[in-house]
């Protein structure tokens, strides 16, 4: 491998840079022979240098492997971290769900099972308590919301009949204020056309609208002396006096 090369070209140059200078400590001959060794190694430097650019180069792939490999890691442990979470979470939900007690909260008052049998669709009734007590439960939860929801929707409408019929009864209430000032009006327009011809119209209107506040056996006396007035004695007055509040 080129660690391996790069090793052996690095104890061949070791001994033969050792070699050149015991031969050049020597003398001139011995420096000849130096320069020889030393020119000869030329070779072996620049594969030297080819095995280091060579080995720089593994050395930033092996890095950019390595950062790929860890970004993996980081990735794989952030998966695992959000999967532990999810995972405490269904079983601190599946806990709670086996704690729960149906008693616990607010009770629903529900048909009975012989009403429901009778009164629910087709749909809900294809599950029995025996097959499937849960499924059942929430059949019968499902026809609890379905009537609550009709009944919801018939108040709904009954108190926008309510509240039509009594802006209509509004309108007639005003219209009948109005009519019954014209029809005071009216009356005191009259009264002298009355006097003149002698009529009591107004007079009597408004005793027959008072009569009804009477005790029957006073009514029945008062009856009788608006007779006897009408008849014998023009010239006597009746007149009804009370607080109706007491």
């Amino acid at each position: 491998s080129e660690l391996e090369r790069l090793e052996t070209l690095t104890g061949t140059l070791r001994g033969k840079l050792a070699a050149a200078m015991a031969r050049k400590a020597d003398g001139a001959a011995g420096g000849s022979d130096a320069a020889e060794l030393v020119a000869g190694s030329g070779l072996a430097l620049l594969e030297l240098k080819q095995l280091n650019r060579r080995v720089w180069e593994l050395v930033g792939e092996y890095k950019e492997g390595t950062q790929r490999a860890n970004a993996g890691v980081d990735a794989a442990e952030l998966k695992l971290q959000n999967l532990q979470y999810e995972k405490n979470h269904f079983l601190r939900e599946i806990t709670h769900l086996r704690d729960f007690r149906q008693d616990a909260g607010p009770r629903i008052e529900l048909l009975p099972e012989s009403e429901f049998a009778a009164a629910a669709p087709e749909e809900l009734r294809g599950t029995s308590k025996a097959a499937d007590p849960h499924q059942f439960h929430l059949n019968r939860l499902e026809l609890e919301r379905r009537q609550r929801e009709s009944l919801c929707g018939e108040r709904d409408a009954r108190a926008a009949e309510r509240t039509a019929a009594a802006e209509r009864n509004a309108e007639k209430r005003a219209f009948l204020e109005g009519l019954q000032a014209q029809l005071a009006s009216l009356t005191t327009l009259s009264l002298p056309l009355q006097r003149l011809l002698e009529q009591k119209h107004t007079q009597r209107w408004n005793e027959r609208r008072t009569l009804h506040l009477l005790a029957p056996p006073l009514r029945a006396l008062y009856v009788r002396a608006v007779a006897y007035r009408d008849t014998a004695a023009r010239h006597l007055e009746l007149s009804i006096v009370g607080n109706l509040a007491e």
